[in-house]
């Protein structure tokens, strides 16, 4: 980015212009290409798309009192923005949006509920572990699942083990259920760092619960059985 002299009638320029974008700052005005961010169309955002789409369908359809019943609803919830902590009330849409696409991500192809859940959901008392492992990141839970509750996973990628993870960058991974000895749960991901974390979903609302965040793990990689390295270790021993 290149920091231009401009005489004064254009000091206070900003915005964008052909292939250049002007900004304004505290050491001058700044110019810097145009640049139009990437939208691949993959299958995972193909998904998002479309759930997004059904719900907000599924909105535009209710009448009066229904509209009421979610305006009340999100008078009653508050979000907090995950960089900076704030506060702040969503709107009627928004609310509704939050719970039908997490709830359609949860069950595809399912009926979104058109009235707003009775109560209010905290989770599972359930806590989550992870450790990195030759291929795999394993999941350790410290109890079964509550009945009609889901554990999401979360991971996001790291450049390596002290780069600081984002609070918005995680990204889904799946969803997981355990049960009573199925209490751990094994991830394929590339080799690299990874920062995890998890959250309940209540699967027949689409409520979910705040993400926690787990420690840093490195995934090394996993050679398969009879490769050449293992057949040169079998050797020599």
């Amino acid at each position: 980015m290149a920091k231009a002299e401009l005489s004064v009638l254009l000091q206070g320029l900003s915005g964008k212009a052909g292939n250049v974008v002007f900004s304004k700052g505290k050491d001058g005005t700044h110019v810097r290409p145009h640049v139009v961010g990437a939208n691949p169309n993959t299958p995972a955002q193909q998904f998002i798309r479309e759930n997004f789409t059904t719900a907000s369908g599924v909105y535009r359809t209710f009448d009066s009192t229904q509209l009421q019943a979610w305006k009340n609803y999100a008078l009653n919830q508050t979000n907090s923005d995950p960089l900076d902590g704030s506060k702040y009330k969503p709107t009627a849409f928004n609310a509704f949006m939050k719970l039908a696409c997490k709830f359609l991500q949860v069950t595809p192809g399912g009926t979104i509920p058109t009235t707003p859940p009775a109560t209010g959901f905290n989770g599972d008392n359930v806590d989550l572990t992870v450790t990195g492992g030759t291929g795999d990141l394993t999941f350790t839970a410290s109890a079964a699942n509550a009945a009609g509750v889901t554990t999401e996973i979360l991971l996001q990628p790291l450049a390596n083990a002290n780069r600081k993870a984002q609070p918005k960058a995680y990204r889904h991974k799946l969803f997981h259920v355990f049960t009573v000895g199925n209490l751990t749960l094994d991830v394929t991901v590339p080799v690299g760092y990874y920062a995890a974390g998890y959250r309940f979903v209540k699967t027949a609302t689409g409520q979910a619960s705040t993400l926690q965040t787990l420690a840093v793990q490195g995934v090394t990689l996993a050679l398969e059985q009879g490769s050449a390295s293992s057949k040169t270790s079998k050797k020599a021993a």
